[in-house]
């Protein structure tokens, strides 16, 4: 009886103990989700003392997949943004990771040296970049390929303009044309990749911290080299690492907003973008709401695409 009464005690403690948490989570996550959600299925727009709000059910999310001609095409860049960005940012993340992870003078200076791009603000990095593409005879690309005798002195490439790169190409230009991609979006991929990729790196050289020495000794015994170690042993233990990286940047490059707004403003619209012109610069906030939702589900979507393509049901 004594034992069971001190376990009821610590039940009610452990209770008292998560309350604050649980209230919290409620005020802070919950609540707004749900407010949020209420908001979507309604026609919401602002009137003098508040909102005025009338039910139309789930026509705003109906508008979007079916009526709306801004939608699909957002969802294309935003698509071909994330996808493009992956790729560059997993490749080099990799590749670099591994350079950190071999034994030579400086790596330490190496290693806290190449976190500068990500501490940086955005909005540093954004002005910057700009700065770099810029098409007149002031931009830094432009001047760094006048010096290496790229380009004649008295051309400056347009790098932030709509034309689609390969555009002549039969088949792939009409195809990029579709997806929306121009020389804008490629250099601002070029842009996010520079600032994000330490980031990577940083993940990665953890996860290979974690990979006994014993194995790669093992395998060099065997006769293994350098890509064969890291097709069998380094990319498999790394698994639980390249999934969170896919993750955590599929969430951020797909509601992307920052950095393509500062170099481009409405320009190049994603769906970050197409988000807040709709429910903020228009004030539809019934319609930016359902929309903050589809790109939730989007994300939720990518996320278990992710878990089942690196995971059998045996190794979950």
């Amino acid at each position: 009886m004594v034992s069971h009464a001190r376990e009821l005690d610590d039940h009610k403690l452990a209770r008292r103990l998560l309350a604050p948490s649980v209230i919290l989570i409620i005020l802070v996550v919950i609540a707004p989700l749900v407010f949020a959600f209420v908001l979507s299925l309604h026609e919401a727009e602002p009137m003098v003392g508040g909102i005025e709000m009338k039910p139309v059910g789930f026509s705003n999310y109906a508008h979007f997949l079916t009526k709306s001609g801004l939608f699909w095409p957002s969802v294309r860049v935003t698509i071909y943004f994330t996808i493009v960005s992956l790729l560059i940012e997993l490749v080099l993340g990799i590749a670099m990771a591994l350079v950190l992870d071999a034994d030579f003078p400086g790596r330490s200076f190496m290693r806290a040296i190449i976190l500068i791009p990500w501490a940086l603000p955005t909005v540093v990095n954004a002005r910057m970049w700009e700065w770099i593409f810029s098409g007149s005879k002031y931009g830094a690309l432009n001047g760094l390929m006048k010096v290496l005798r790229i380009f004649p002195s008295s051309h400056d490439a347009v790098w932030l303009g709509f034309d689609v790169p390969l555009g002549g190409v039969p088949v792939v230009g009409p195809f990029l044309r579709w997806l929306g991609v121009t020389s804008a979006l490629n250099m601002i991929i070029v842009a996010d990749t520079w600032k994000v990729t330490p980031l990577v790196v940083l993940l990665v050289l953890a996860g290979l911290q974690t990979i006994p020495d014993s194995l790669y000794e093992a395998a060099t015994v065997d006769g293994a080299g350098f890509f064969r170690k890291l097709r069998l042993i380094t990319l498999p233990l790394l698994k639980p690492v390249i999934l969170v990286i896919l993750v955590l940047r599929t969430m951020e490059l797909f509601r992307v907003f920052d950095i393509i707004y500062i170099i481009m403003q409405y320009s190049i619209r994603v769906v970050g973008i197409l988000t807040y012109e709709i429910g903020m610069k228009f004030l539809h906030f019934g319609q930016g709401a359902a929309l903050s939702f589809l790109i939730a589900l989007f994300i939720l979507g990518l996320a278990v695409f992710y878990v089942r393509l690196f995971y059998t049901d045996g190794e979950r």
